[in-house]
């Protein structure tokens, strides 16, 4: 389950990806039309339990409030001295992003899927190393970006994605789409 980011946002993300390809070394970026924040990672889900995963998550997004997501600055995880995922950074206004993930974490578990053994960061994954190691060229570029606003998207939905792998990287397809509610009355 993912937000999706608009369009300006993706250009923004997609250039400072190829800056970033510059001095990353084997990074295997995320292509602009891929990018997206991840809410909830399901996996693989038999056919026969998507529509009442579907149904669950929709009754969840309903009851928190729309908001605006801000992308400002980069980094990774686990730190800049070794890298292994490269993102920006998202915050939520209001902040409800975390609890909606806890929330859709906790019933996807009802349907036999893992939850998460961290917790929620708000971020945008941009790359993925192929070869952890120091790499302080990146580190120094990401550090730069701190301050960097990659511009804001307004979220009023929650989409489910299939994802499909292929030789060329993953091509994801919206299955369903939740909106965001009043946010009246979240427990």
């Amino acid at each position: 389950m993912a937000v999706e980011m608009t369009e300006p946002v993706r250009t923004a993300l997609g250039g400072q990806i190829q800056s970033l390809r510059r001095v990353a070394g084997p990074v295997k970026w995320v292509e602009p039309k891929n990018i997206h924040l991840t809410v909830k990672f399901l996996g693989s889900v038999p056919d026969e339990n998507v529509s009442e995963i579907a149904a669950r998550a929709k009754g969840i997004c309903a009851r928190f409030p729309p908001f605006e997501l801000d992308l400002k600055g980069a980094g990774a995880f686990p730190n800049l001295g070794r890298p292994r995922v490269v993102f920006v950074d998202g915050a939520d206004r209001p902040p409800v992003l975390a609890e909606l993930a806890a929330a859709l974490d906790q019933a996807m578990s009802e349907f036999g899927i893992e939850r998460e053994r961290r917790g929620f960061r708000n971020h945008v994954t941009l790359g993925r190393v192929r070869n952890p190691r120091p790499a302080p060229e990146l580190a120094e570029q990401l550090r730069k970006l701190r301050d960097v606003s990659f511009g804001a998207v307004p979220v009023k939905e929650v989409v489910l994605m299939k994802s499909d792998l292929t030789p060329r990287g993953p091509v994801y397809t919206p299955v369903d789409r939740f909106p965001l509610g009043g946010g009246a009355n979240r427990t």
